[in-house]
C-alpha cells in the first residue's frame, strides 16, 4: 500500500505481475509507449516486462493499493488493462485484499489466480483446452464427494496434472466460480439440508466440513442471511425441506 506520494516514477519494469487500484490522486501513466490518465477507482495491471512510469496529474497526493504475483504462477498470461466499470475485477481485487489482511492461507492463492483470470487477455472461453474443462468437471465431482475434507487449489491441480492457474481458468469457465468458493457453497447447501432435517448446528458444522460452529454461522449468514439455528427453526416450523 502506497500513500501520500507526489514524486514521479521513471520508466521501469518488473519481473513479476503487479495489480493495483488507485485510491487517491490522478496520474498520467506511460505504459509500453502509450499514455493513459488513471483516476481513483481505476484498477491497473502490469505484466512482467511492461515498461511503465507515471507523474502526478492533479494537486492531490497519490495513493494506491497493489499486489504482486510471481511470473511463473500465471503460465505466461498477458493481463489486460481493465475498464473503469469492471465490477467483477474490482470485487475480485477487494476479496484478495481481505484475504491478505486476514493472514492469507490457501484461499489467498486461489483469489489471486481468480483475479488474474478476470484480467487475462487470452482468457475467453474458447482459449480453455477441452482437457482442462474435463479436469474442472472431475474436480467438481471430487469436491462433491469429499465435502468435509480440507482442500487446496495446488493439490487439486496437481492431481489433474495441470497448473493452478489452468485449473482456475477452466473451472471459472464451467462454473463461473473458483473451486474453493464452490466448495463453500456446496457445504452451505449441505448444511441447509441437514438443518431442515433437524440436525443441531454443531453436528452440521462437523459433517459439512466447517472448522467449527462459529465458522458455520459466519459463512451461513453471509450466504443465507440468517443463522443456522434460525434456519433450522424456520424450516421445521414451515415444513420446508432444503
Amino acid at each position: 500500500m502506497y500513500r501520500g506520494l507526489a514524486q514521479p516514477f521513471a520508466a521501469h519494469s518488473h519481473r513479476h505481475y503487479v495489480i493495483g487500484r488507485v485510491e487517491e490522486g490522478e496520474r498520467e501513466l506511460d505504459l509500453n509507449g502509450s499514455r493513459v490518465r488513471i483516476v481513483p477507482g481505476d484498477l491497473i495491471a502490469f505484466n512482467p516486462g511492461d515498461m511503465h512510469g507515471c507523474h502526478q496529474a492533479d494537486d492531490a497526493l497519490f495513493a494506491y493499493d497493489s499486489v504482486t504475483i510471481a511470473a511463473e504462477v500465471l503460465d505466461g498470461a498477458r493481463l489486460r488493462f481493465p475498464r473503469r466499470d469492471d465490477g467483477e475485477v474490482l470485487r475480485a481485487f477487494d476479496a484478495l485484499l481481505r484475504s491478505i489482511e486476514d493472514g492469507g492461507g490457501a484461499e489467498m492463492l486461489e483469489k489471486a489466480l481468480f483475479l488474474a483470470s478476470c484480467l487475462d487477455a487470452g482468457g475467453e472461453p474458447s482459449a480453455v483446452p477441452a482437457a482442462h474443462e474435463a479436469s474442472a468437471l472431475r474436480v467438481f465431482a471430487h469436491l462433491c464427494g469429499h465435502l468435509a475434507e480440507p482442500h487446496a487449489i495446488a493439490e487439486l491441480a496437481a492431481a489433474e496434472g495441470i497448473s493452478e492457474y489452468a485449473l482456475i481458468r477452466a473451472y471459472r469457465k464451467r462454473f463461473a466460480i473458483t473451486p474453493l468458493q464452490h466448495l463453500m457453497s456446496l457445504r452451505v447447501e449441505c448444511a441447509c439440508g441437514l438443518l431442515s432435517e433437524g440436525a443441531a448446528p454443531a453436528d452440521v458444522a462437523a459433517e459439512a466440513g466447517f472448522a467449527d460452529q462459529a465458522h458455520l454461522t459466519r459463512v451461513f449468514k453471509q450466504r443465507i442471511g440468517t443463522t443456522p439455528a434460525a434456519y433450522r427453526r424456520m424450516t421445521a416450523k414451515e415444513g420446508i425441506q432444503a
